[in-house]
């Protein structure tokens, strides 16, 4: 019997701090032992060699029958230890609790058997054995004590049973079996007893070390899996709060949008051009801080997933022309869109994400440049396309650029030339591009300017599904912001101020608005003969009433207008089924150049006819 890592109950308890007891730890810890106490094969080898030896020693002087008997029953017991052993493995759903003591005790007996075994050759040998294989024996069985003591040692409880079984009667028997001198060897063996059981309490310390460090490293991993438990659980509260909060945040933020642009297309007051085109800048500043925080959100809880697709860079240019020429124009800048040839420039992408790293690097190009301009290209590098944004701005330093795209990062020389802003946008920019395996950086001169840039994967273009439609139809294009419109104009939404503000700004351009909060109420209107050339329908309405339902419900009613979503919501179950269905999904704050130039476009095209118009995006 021999163990390698093992404590007894008594023993493993004392190596506990005060108070502890037994844990599930100690227990888990003692049955590792045991098993790998049974899993040792060494016993039995030394049972088919060592008696072997002993009984041939033996048989030269005297009859060997006495030591065969006692090899053949020592066989017979390492044979039941095997079953036991085999026994101990299918026994691995059994609980701790329960398995340890009795496996404790059932090895104790063992141990007590094995060490008797051990030491039934000296009294078969006390009388006939000759002094040679007397002093063969007692090396023997000291060699067999001090190698059982190295593997029992962590084990008080069958150390002392094997070491009593197998020492006692050693020491007693060197009277008889050396009578004369048995005065040098008692010195002796009680010097070597002395010897192996301080070994044994050096191992059973060592072992006991072991535990205590061991217990330590979980109870460690136990404060870190807590503490990253908390953090998560932190993380997931601040988020869940952002993703709930979102839509009562965007209406208020929307309506001042919308009534930003309505008090500046009636101002006649040249001298509030200014203010109001200051409170139209910190509007939009504004609503892109807010994008940042909340894509910054969905990409840390992870809700935010990529849905990789074809894209088109001309599409996206197109757009970025529209929503940031007048952003330029207001600053005193020049903003260039250089896509490559039309229907050639398609990417494998999130069309969301990809649009939003753009804004990002445009809006953040735009708010950091006092003089010069600001340009946005595309190049062909092998099977991959580099969207680059090139600015005149004040450069950034070499030893910034390593955590530019940090959250709440910003460069040295662009704060001073900003103003005030949090390092949002970039962070949601290399969060993005971490989300889709895309490639990000810059390169910049301090003083001279920067340039952003992107490397994402190309899409052959037999691979795309068809190429764009003509620019006149698929871009809105940045015409006048003024430009009077004719038509009539249905606008669902539950908050009487984004209404207001609504029907304001399009009554502003010449349409007729009319304004309602249900499907109940819009379905009644057109009851009374309404006919909207474009409708307007928030997503969420009073009540959970789904926006999108009431939107089909209308066009199925009205099949000459087109319609568009408005959403505060960064992701819904009807959104993505609206995009799936070909509907076009407008979040909110709406921009109001693109709210026109898409309402310019459906209301000069007249009205088609036959079912209800999916709007083209």
């Amino acid at each position: 019997m021999k163990a390698r890592d093992s404590l007894h109950p008594h023993a493993w308890s004392n190596s506990l701090p005060p108070g502890s007891g037994a844990s599930a730890f100690d227990l888990a810890m003692r049955r590792r032992l045991l098993r790998s106490l049974a899993q040792r094969g060494s016993s039995e080898v030394a049972v088919l060699i060592v008696p072997g030896v002993l009984c041939w020693v033996y048989g030269r002087d005297a009859p060997a029958a006495p030591m065969l008997v006692w090899w053949a029953s020592f066989i017979l017991l390492m044979l039941v230890l095997m079953a036991l052993r085999r026994r101990m493995e299918t026994e691995a759903s059994v609980p701790d609790s329960v398995a340890v003591p009795r496996w404790e005790r059932l090895f104790g007996w063992l141990a007590l058997a094995v060490g008797a075994f051990w030491a039934a050759p000296i009294g078969i040998a006390l009388h006939p054995g000759s002094s040679d294989f007397r002093l063969l024996l007692y090396l023997t069985l000291t060699a067999v004590l001090a190698s059982a003591t190295t593997f029992l040692a962590p084990l008080p409880g069958l150390f002392w049973r094997f070491f009593a079984a197998l020492y006692l009667p050693l020491l007693g028997g060197v009277f008889w079996f050396f009578p004369t001198r048995w005065p040098y060897l008692l010195p002796l063996l009680l010097a070597f007893g002395s010897v192996i059981a301080r070994h044994a309490a050096g191992g059973r310390r060592f072992v006991q070390l072991q535990a205590r460090q061991e217990r330590r490293r979980l109870r460690l991993a136990e404060q870190y899996r807590t503490a990253k438990e908390q953090a998560e659980r932190a993380l997931a509260d601040k988020n869940r709060f952002i993703a709930m909060a979102s839509h009562d945040l965007r209406q208020p933020l929307h309506a001042m949008a919308l009534l930003t642009e309505t008090a500046r297309q009636r101002n006649r007051d040249p001298s509030l051009a200014p203010v109001l085109q200051d409170m139209h800048g910190c509007v939009r500043s504004l609503s892109f801080l807010f994008e940042a925080l909340l894509d910054l959100s969905r990409l840390e809880d992870g809700s935010m997933r990529p849905r990789m697709e074809s894209v088109s860079l001309d599409m996206l240019f197109g757009e970025v022309a529209t929503v940031f020429t007048p952003q330029a124009a207001q600053s005193g800048l020049r903003l260039r869109c250089r896509a490559p040839l039309r229907g050639t420039a398609w990417v494998h992408a999130d069309p969301a994400l990809l649009r939003q790293m753009v804004f990002n690097l445009l809006h953040n190009a735009l708010r950091y440049t006092r003089e010069g301009g600001v340009l946005l290209g595309a190049r062909r590098r092998g099977a991959r396309w580099r969207i680059e944004v090139w600015d005149t701005g004040s450069g950034i330093a070499p030893q910034e650029r390593a955590r530019i795209f940090m959250p709440y990062a910003r460069g040295r020389a662009g704060a001073l030339v900003g103003g005030p802003g949090y390092g949002l946008g970039l962070a949601t920019v290399a969060l993005c591009a971490g989300s889709m395996g895309v490639e990000y950086g810059v390169d910049s001169v301090p003083g001279r300017g920067a340039c952003f840039w992107l490397l994402v994967p190309a899409v052959p273009p037999r691979l795309h599904h068809g190429a764009p439609p003509p620019a006149d139809q698929d871009r809105p294009q940045a015409g006048p912001a003024h430009q009077l419109l004719a038509g009539e104009c249905l606008v669902v939404d539950d908050d009487p101020q984004v209404r207001a503000a609504l029907a304001l700004l399009m009554q502003s351009w010449g349409l007729q608005v009319e304004t309602v909060a249900s499907g109940a109420q819009a379905l009644q209107w057109l009851a009374q003969g309404g006919r909207p050339q474009a409708v307007l329908c928030d997503q969420r309405l009073q009540g959970g009433e789904s926006g999108f339902a009431v939107l089909c419900a209308v066009l199925e009613h009205c099949g000459h207008a087109r319609g568009v979503m408005l959403s505060a919501e960064h992701d819904s179950p009807q959104l993505r089924q609206a995009e799936e269905e070909g509907y076009l999904v407008l979040s909110k704050p709406v921009c109001p150049d693109l709210l026109h130039a898409l309402l310019s476009r459906w209301l000069g095209e007249g009205a088609p006819s036959g079912a209800a118009q999916r709007a083209p995006q």
